[in-house]
């Protein structure tokens, strides 16, 4: 085997692969969507974190692959879907749960202004029918008064921040999304798998020490008892006329 025939990956190491880049897809799909759901910014932070997880796993599939560039991008694609999807399903998930319904009342509201779209992110603070102020802020695009009343959903444990109702009623789209993307990122590393896996196979180990050109010799030298070279004159011999 030649400097250029080597494979990346030692042969039967596909499946260990496989089920690790499966693993990694997971944790950091759910970290993304916990991290980007709380209304802290050191979880940005963390969030951060996952987003460059989900653009370098598909690369990775190149040495999956040994050499080939098309699972890469297949995954890719599906990559940015599926973190795309983190930013609303896990925290839906929980809410939907866990979460509980609550008719709040508006109080205070921050805009915050986003110069590229000429819009306001509002933030508000909301009072339950007890007047206590519930834990978190809305974060919304829609403009509510002052006083105005909102069903809400509210986490008991006070990670998250209120939901609107009428949100969780829509999250099947990104759900949908979401199990469309992972199954397709999915299918892109077991091909990568399989594809790499047929090639090392086809190089093994054990014809590495043998020549690549010329006809084989056997073991006093002689080619098996035929004779290949060239027949020639004898040196004195004349040409005859």
């Amino acid at each position: 085997m030649n400097e250029s025939e080597k494979t990346l990956l030692k042969p039967g190491r596909a499946g260990i692969w496989v089920a690790g880049l499966l693993a990694v897809t997971v944790l950091a799909w759910l970290v993304l969507g916990v991290g980007s759901a709380l209304a802290s910014p050191v979880w940005w932070l963390v969030a951060a974190v996952p987003i460059v997880v989900f653009i370098a796993l598909p690369f990775s599939l190149y040495w999956l692959s040994e050499g080939r560039t098309g699972p890469s991008w297949v995954a890719f694609v599906f990559a940015i879907v599926l973190a795309g999807s983190a930013f609303a399903v896990p925290a839906e998930w929980h809410m939907r749960a866990v979460g509980n319904p609550v008719t709040a009342t508006v109080g205070d509201a921050t805009c915050h202004y986003n110069a590229r779209t000429g819009r306001c992110l509002y933030s508000y603070t909301l009072t339950g029918p007890d007047g206590t102020t519930l834990p978190g802020k809305l974060q919304e695009t829609g403009e509510y008064p002052p006083g105005s009343s909102l069903e809400v959903i509210t986490d008991p444990l006070g990670v998250f921040a209120p939901r609107l109702a009428v949100d969780l009623e829509t999250t099947w789209v990104f759900e949908v999304a979401a199990l469309v993307a992972f199954a397709g990122f999915a299918g892109a590393i077991v091909v990568a798998a399989v594809l790499g896996e047929r090639r090392r196979r086809g190089h093994p180990a054990a014809t590495a020490g043998r020549p690549t050109g010329g006809s084989a010799t056997n073991a006093s030298g002689g080619n098996g008892g035929r004779r290949t070279g060239v027949k020639r004159r004898p040196s004195g011999a004349r040409r005859r006329r």
